[in-house]
């Protein structure tokens, strides 16, 4: 049975087990959240970053995956499947991650189940040189997960972070040579996620301005919160998405598997802890539509768009010789959203919040029409 390509096309597109793998994933997402919506501290804050770190890792680690995996046959469908109910197991164990309880233990198992399925696929794919010398490490990753599962409550986050550091360091301690990277099917999944998640926030925000019932917030604190996910879905899928794909592409193959690390697993993690974040912000924002916000609360949409559009500056950065100084400002101005909700109320911040985007937008379009003309 073959299970590999012999090469990667650039040209080759998501196929629809990959897709299904995705609505799992999101759902993992979602999860994780829900644990900064349940707890909108810091500490609840440092807490979703980590999880949201070790998830993305091994996501990122399926699609390198299946961007090497012939999905016609039966074993590496079963093979994907398997992953993806690890997957769905561990999604369920996250909100009671940080509890007393067997949950921490369970999702400990799952994820290395999730580890062991990736380290197995590779295997049998052109990438089993390279797995032979990053799949230990993933694998002690795991371990550490598993350990933060059942340590005191309060040693979890530090074991996590830990498993998350040791991943993050691996591809510059064993080197990420051997592995394919088709630019064309990479961009593309990537992306899907991307869309989907912010997709989830919608559907997260709907269901809080639903639950106050009265008009106002059901209809403007709804479409305000809609104007800001377009904004940040403007900011990427307009020219990004398709400039990403073209730059990767015309790197060399073996810089390829570097700039891809750097875009797509770095910086996008950042993008994702944006959007993860800036949801959970947008959610509060409704709650308190029409009266300020207190504590930690008030942060949560400022930092969660910072997070996104210094990750989409990173991410360019990584694929091209220059940083874009208008996303980097966009970052810091979204900072005013503080005093806006101090000050006000959730209207005012995400009015804010949606004019700096909209004002980015603008900015990007007029360089390009610029950049066109010269």
């Amino acid at each position: 049975m073959t299970t590999s390509r012999a090469a990667a096309a650039p040209a080759e597109r998501v196929r629809p087990l990959e897709l299904f793998f995705d609505l799992v994933f999101v759902f993992t997402i979602t999860q994780v959240a829900a644990v900064l919506t349940a707890a909108p501290t810091g500490t609840g804050l440092a807490r979703t970053v980590a999880l949201l770190a070790v998830t993305w890792w091994m996501y990122g680690g399926y699609v390198w995956l299946t961007n090497a995996l012939d999905l016609t046959g039966t074993g590496p469908r079963l093979l994907l499947l398997t992953g993806m109910a690890a997957f769905f197991v561990m999604s369920l164990a996250v909100p009671r991650f940080f509890d007393e309880g067997p949950f921490g233990l369970v999702l400990g198992l799952a994820y290395l189940l999730v580890v062991v399925v990736h380290t197995t696929g590779f295997l049998g794919t052109p990438g089993r040189a390279a797995i032979v010398r990053l799949g230990p490490l993933n694998l002690l990753s795991a371990g550490l997960v598993v350990v933060a599962g059942v340590v005191a409550v309060d040693a979890r986050l530090w074991v996590l972070l830990g498993a998350a550091a040791l991943q993050y360091a691996a591809p510059h301690l064993v080197g990420i040579g051997g592995f394919v990277v088709g630019a064309g099917h990479f961009v593309e999944r990537h992306g899907l996620a991307l869309i989907i998640l912010l997709g989830e926030s919608i559907i997260a925000v709907g269901t809080a301005a639903s639950d106050k019932g009265d008009v106002p917030t059901v209809v403007v604190g709804s479409l305000l919160a809609l104007a800001i996910s377009a904004g940040m879905w403007w900011l990427y899928f307009d020219r990004e998405e398709r400039d990403s794909e073209h730059l990767l592409d015309a790197m060399p193959p073996d810089r390829r598997g570097r700039g891809a690390l750097l875009s797509y697993g770095y910086a996008y993690l950042l993008m994702i802890v944006g959007v993860t974040t800036a949801a959970v912000g947008m959610k509060k924002a409704v709650t308190y539509l029409t009266e300020p916000l207190h504590d930690f609360e008030v942060w949560l949409l400022p930092l969660g768009l910072v997070g996104y559009l210094v990750g989409l500056a990173a991410f360019r950065r990584a694929l091209a010789p220059a940083w874009p100084w208008p996303r980097l400002a966009a970052a810091a101005a979204v900072l005013l959203c503080v005093p806006a909700g101090l000050l006000v109320g959730g209207w005012l911040m995400l009015v804010v919040a949606a004019l700096v985007l909209a004002l980015t937008v603008l900015a990007a379009g007029l360089n390009v029409r610029a950049a066109g003309s010269v």
